[in-house]
C-alpha cells in the first residue's frame, strides 16, 4: 500500500513539475518572440525610421524590453537625440543603430554587430515611389482645398483650371523624370476623354 501511495505521489509531483516547467518555458518563449518581433520590424525599417511601422516598434520598446536596462538606456539616448529640434541631426541615426545593437545583444544574436546593422537596402525605385506618393498626396490635398474654396465662393473649378493648377505643381518634378511626364500626359488625355463623354 505504501508503495502504491509513493508511486501516485511521485506521478503527481512529476506531472505538476512538468506542467510548471512548460508554463515557465512558454512564457519565456513568448517574451523572447515579442522582443524578436519588435527587433525585426526596427531592422526592416532602419532605412526609414520615421515610417509608421518603425515608430510603433520604437514606442513599444520600453514595455517589451522593460527588464533590459541597456536597451532602455539606449532608447532614452535615442529619444533625447530625436527630441532635439534641429533641421538635420546626424546623431539620431547613430543612436538608433546603438539601440538596435543593444537589442541584438539582449536577444543573444551575437553575430549581429554595428557594421551589419548599419548596412541596409534602400533601392532608388522605392525612394522614387515614396516621393511620387507624397507628391500625389500633396496634389490631392491642394485640389481638395481648391475645390472647397471654390464651393464656398459659389463657383466650381473647371477641368482646365484643375489641369493648370496640376501642371504648375507637377511640371518641375516631371522634367526631372521623363517617365513621369509621359504618365501625366496619359492622365491628362484620360481626363479630357472623360470630360467629353
Amino acid at each position: 500500500m505504501d508503495n502504491i501511495f509513493l508511486v501516485i505521489i511521485t506521478a503527481l509531483i512529476s506531472g505538476l513539475l512538468a506542467t510548471i516547467i512548460t508554463i515557465i518555458w512558454q512564457r519565456k518563449s513568448a517574451k523572447y518572440n515579442k522582443k524578436l518581433e519588435v527587433f525585426q520590424v526596427m531592422m526592416a525599417y532602419r532605412y526609414m525610421i520615421h515610417s509608421e511601422e518603425s515608430v510603433r516598434a520604437i514606442n513599444s520598446v520600453d514595455v517589451i524590453f522593460y527588464e533590459n536596462n541597456n536597451v532602455r538606456n539606449a532608447l532614452k539616448d535615442f529619444l533625447n537625440e530625436a527630441g532635439k529640434k534641429a533641421e538635420f541631426n546626424p546623431n539620431i541615426g547613430d543612436k538608433y543603430l546603438k539601440l538596435l545593437e543593444e537589442m541584438a545583444n539582449t536577444l543573444h544574436l551575437n553575430d549581429i554587430h554595428w557594421d551589419e546593422i548599419k548596412q541596409s537596402y534602400y533601392p532608388d525605385g522605392l525612394a522614387q515611389k515614396i516621393q511620387d506618393e507624397a507628391l500625389l498626396r500633396k496634389v490631392q490635398i491642394e485640389n481638395a482645398l481648391i475645390a472647397s474654396k471654390s464651393n464656398e465662393e459659389g463657383n466650381t473649378p473647371s477641368n482646365n483650371q484643375f489641369m493648370e493648377q496640376l501642371a504648375v505643381e507637377l511640371i518641375p518634378e516631371m522634367i526631372k523624370n521623363p517617365e513621369k511626364l509621359k504618365a501625366l500626359v496619359e492622365i491628362s488625355d484620360k481626363i479630357k476623354k472623360d470630360g467629353n463623354n
